[in-house]
């Protein structure tokens, strides 16, 4: 265990605007994750209290810099970052959009995909390409082309041009496709 700029709180960083911190203005901690399975994976740093600021690879110094990297998205897409020693929780992104076509997501899980839309947390921001992310390519396209064609048996509705769209847009192209349904 490697504990870096523990000093912080007694320095000047904590005094300045949050959204001028860099990451040497916070509390880092160096780790070796013994149970990884994957080499790039296998080193990990962090800044203490900040839950997910993380950045992994195959040595402390490409973990390091993936933390950076991070770091810097963070800052970009957000108004002001933590200030050190400042306790930050996890975050979710929202799952609004995906909410308001419930019955939809829970029918499209379960004809589709195969799954419980309930077993997980599916956010505005998941893809359909998050579901099988790990294997290679010649599989991804496999998958793809057998969702595409699920959805064109089940809903007979072309998908292969909102595909790559998140799960809300791919939800709505098809509801706004599907023919109205006759009530008795």
């Amino acid at each position: 265990m490697i504990l870096k700029n523990l000093i912080i709180p007694l320095t000047l960083a904590n005094k300045r605007k949050q959204n001028s911190l860099k990451i040497s203005d916070y509390p880092v901690f160096y780790y070796k994750n013994k149970n990884a399975q994957q080499e790039n994976i296998k080193f990990g740093v962090r800044i203490l209290f900040w839950t997910g600021m993380v950045g992994h690879g195959k040595n402390f110094k490409e973990a390091f810099v993936k933390l950076c990297e991070n770091f810097d998205l963070y800052k970009k897409n957000n108004e002001y970052v933590p200030k050190p020693w400042e306790k930050k929780e996890l975050e979710f992104a929202s799952d609004k959009k995906i909410l308001e076509n419930e019955n939809f997501a829970v029918e499209f899980f379960d004809k589709i995909l195969g799954t419980d839309f309930y077993k997980g947390f599916y956010s505005d921001e998941t893809y359909l390409e998050h579901f099988y992310c790990d294997v290679d390519v010649d599989k991804q396209k496999r998958i793809k082309k057998g969702i595409i064609d699920k959805v064109k048996s089940y809903y007979n509705i072309d998908i292969s041009n909102v595909y790559d769209f998140a799960l809300p847009d791919v939800f709505q192209f098809i509801i706004d496709k599907k023919p109205p349904s006759i009530s008795s």
